[in-house]
Order: structure tokens, then sequence, then C-alpha cells
């Protein structure tokens, strides 16, 4: 792919998520009211999970070609980015603070994540090259912890159904369940579709500057592969769903670390975590920093403000921001 082509691929597939995008946060919304699952749950589970799968193609791709540090780097990178998505949505929502307004039930999910970022740190310095079925032992340990963190998660998101079943009563009439799921469906494919092809070009983009894998990777494709959850967040906030929104970000920081199974897979090189630079523990320690800041925010939020943009959004983009240039001189 030229580079012309691919800055013209480019701004299709961002034409494409942001479509996709509105109607997969609008079908998602009325799912969790049908089903009494409510924001919180679906937007951790069901949404974030959905906005990660363009991580999991762009994984396969790198680690089947062995371009581990690529591969890492998107999602210890995607997830410090993912942090600054809660400062852009916080601004366009712009009525107080963001995470005063979410449910406390994402403090469960923010820490979970914390957990599998740290263990995946960990994992990348001690090396431990041990595996099971040809799969690091350490990813199968994140995976585990993951399947007990969402049925944690959903026990907690109990006080979410309530106002869940409330929307389900006024909006039953409104759409039909079949048709929903129809929709979310079709908007994720085309989500899904857009960000496959982001990535691509990306990829194009970033190889004609000459930086390096790892800066590469913890930066431009991971933002690229994170344009999912921006225009979903985005679009909830505007909805008024702070709960899906908030829940989508810090669902795809957990599910973004079970993707490792994917990478592990199709590396045949060893252990991926094994595998990889110890740059991307920095990287991690980075996110641990900035979920450390949205825990606090959901348990004592930041009322001032600087404008639009809260506090906690400032302090959030301030923290990224020194971040990303000590990942750059270390890269």
């Amino acid at each position: 792919m030229s580079l012309d082509l691919a800055v013209l691929a480019f701004l299709a597939s961002m034409l494409a998520i942001w479509a996709g995008g509105r109607a997969l946060t609008r079908s998602a919304d009325l799912i969790a009211g049908h089903t009494g699952l409510g924001r919180v749950f679906v937007g951790s589970f069901l949404l974030a999970a959905t906005t990660s799968l363009p991580e999991i193609a762009t994984e396969a791709a790198a680690a089947s070609l062995g371009l581990v540090d690529i591969a890492l780097g998107d999602l210890f990178g995607s997830n410090i980015f993912n942090m600054t998505i809660i400062a852009v949505a916080g601004a366009v929502w712009g009525g107080g603070s963001l995470l005063a307004a979410a449910s406390r039930s994402h403090i469960v999910t923010a820490t979970f994540g914390m957990l599998l970022s740290a263990m995946a740190a960990m994992a990348v310095l001690v090396r431990p090259n041990v595996g099971v079925l040809g799969i690091g032992a350490d990813v199968w340990l994140i995976v585990a912890v993951y399947v007990m963190g969402i049925r944690l998660l959903k026990s907690h998101a109990m006080e979410d159904r309530a106002d869940a079943a409330g929307r389900a009563a006024e909006r039953s009439v409104l759409a039909d369940i079949v048709a929903v799921w129809a929709r979310y469906l079709a908007a994720g494919a085309l989500v899904i579709g857009g960000a496959i092809l982001l990535a691509r070009a990306a990829e194009t983009i970033a190889e004609a500057t000459g930086l390096g894998q790892t800066f590469v990777g913890s930066t431009m494709v991971a933002i690229t592969t994170s344009t999912p959850e921006i225009v979903t967040t985005i679009a909830a906030v505007r909805l008024g769903a702070v709960d899906l929104a908030v829940g989508n970000v810090l669902g795809s920081n957990i599910f973004n670390m079970t993707i490792l199974l994917v990478s592990d897979i199709f590396y045949r090189g060893g252990y991926i975590l094994s595998a990889g630079g110890q740059t991307h523990a920095l990287t991690a320690l980075v996110g641990l920093i900035l979920s450390g800041l949205v825990v606090l925010g959901l348990a004592a939020p930041i009322t001032r403000r600087l404008g639009r943009v809260s506090g906690e959004a400032a302090l959030l983009l301030g923290v990224y921001l020194v971040g990303t240039i000590i990942l750059f001189l270390h890269r």
C-alpha cells in the first residue's frame, strides 16, 4: 500500500468507525435496558469486547510476523491511551466531573484492569518462559483472572439493574430486541472492519516515519486501534449514558490483556511475554498510574474545572503526555 493510498484508507476508515460507533452505542444502551443487565455491565463487557476486537486482528497479524514489540506495544499502549478517552469524554460531558456521575461499580473494573496489567508487566520483567499447550502459563493465569473479574463485576453491577429495568419498560414499545441485536451486530461489523483497515493504513504510515517498533506500537498503532473506544465513548456521553461510556473504556483495558492469548497462539518464537522488550513494563506502569488516578476520581471526584476541562481530565492528559515522552526517550 502506497503512502497516498494509506492516507485515503485512514480517512475512509475513520468515517466508517464514526458512523458505526454511534449506532453501536445506541444499540448497546437499548440492550442494557431490554436485558436488565444495566449500563455498567454491558459497557464493561459487551461493548468493551466489541470495540476491542480490532486489537485481535492487529495482534494476530503482528505476532504471526514475529513483530513482538508491535503486538505488545499495541496492547499496553491502548491501555494508557484509553485513560485519555475518559478525559476527552469529560470535556464533552461538560456537566461537572464525569467520574462523579459514574457508578462506583467501575472501581472493580478499573482495579481488575490494574491487576491484569501488573501481572503482564511482571511476566515481561521476569520472563518465566513456562507454557501449557504451547501458551505461556502467565497468559493462562491472566485469562483465568479475567473470567473471575467478569463474574465479580456482574455481581457488583446489581445496583444498576433497577435503573436498567425502568429503561426497559419505557423502551420496550420503541424497539424489538431482535432488531436491536441485529443493529448492534451490523454496527459492530462496520466498526471492526473500519478499525482493521485503519490499523493497516497506520502501519504503512508508521513505517515511513522510521520510528522504533516499541514506540510505534505503543503510540500510533495503539491510538488507531483504540479509535472505536473513542467514538463509542463520546457517543455514549452524548446520550447521557455515562456508565456505558466509562464501562466501555475500563472494560476494554481488562479485555485487552486477554488478547495476549491470541498473540501467544500466533507467535511461534516462544512465549510472547517472555520475548518482548522490557520497555513494555514501563508502558504498563504508566497505565497503572493513569488507572489509579481514575480509581481516585471515582472514589473522590475532583470538582474543580479549567473551562470545560475538569481537574481529573487535565491530570490524566498531563500524566499521559509525560508518560509518552518518557516512552519515546526509552524507545
